[in-house]
């Protein structure tokens, strides 16, 4: 059985169409909670170790209207395995973490 790998997302941007997409794509993709208050999207869930999620985080990203504006920040750990990613995407780029 795999070791699965908590993520902690949040979100923040002032524009609405793309909260809503994020909001969206968390619902249709990831089985957790997602939490949507004010310019702010944040979500909890679980995925198997080694399941990359790359693609679809970046063609989340892709299909934002305004991807300057936003921030995101993604913690990933699994404890068992000591593996940590936090992934931070502000101001049009992705500052990655290991």
């Amino acid at each position: 059985m795999a070791n699965y790998a908590t993520n902690i997302f949040h979100a923040s941007t002032e524009n609405k169409q793309d909260l809503d997409k994020i909001e969206a794509f968390l619902d249709d993709n990831f089985n957790g909670f997602v939490n949507r208050y004010g310019d702010t999207v944040d979500a909890e869930f679980s995925l198997p170790l080694g399941i990359p999620r790359k693609k679809e985080i970046d063609e989340l990203v892709a299909s934002l209207e305004a991807k300057d504006k936003i921030y995101i920040r993604i913690l990933t750990y699994e404890l068992e395995d000591e593996y940590v990613s936090f992934r931070i995407f502000s101001q049009g780029k992705w500052d990655i973490k290991l």
